[in-house]
């Protein structure tokens, strides 16, 4: 078992919702809020998150956390086309 399917596991049986997501460079998930707080693990490449009116730039091993109800949005900037992502809901 892999590192990521073992963490994804893990947080799963705690009780956290967690998905696996492949974003593709360029690709844009529109601004949209949640009611739980948000967890962003970047496992590979690299991510630009606009929270309310802030930009930050991620790559691999960092972690966001969106409180609940922040508009939110995020756009794949890695290089090499992939940027793989757990978001878990807390």
């Amino acid at each position: 078992m892999k590192d990521d399917e073992r963490l994804i596991e893990t947080l799963s049986d705690k009780g956290y919702t967690v998905y696996a997501i492949a974003q593709k460079s360029n690709q844009l998930i529109p601004y949209h809020e949640h009611p739980s707080e948000e967890m962003v693990i970047v496992l590979s490449g690299k991510v630009r998150y606009i929270v309310e009116e802030e930009i930050v730039d991620l790559e691999e091993g960092d972690i966001i956390r969106v409180r609940p109800h922040s508009v939110h949005s995020m756009i794949g900037i890695s290089e090499n086309g992939i940027s793989n992502l757990l978001l878990v809901f807390i």
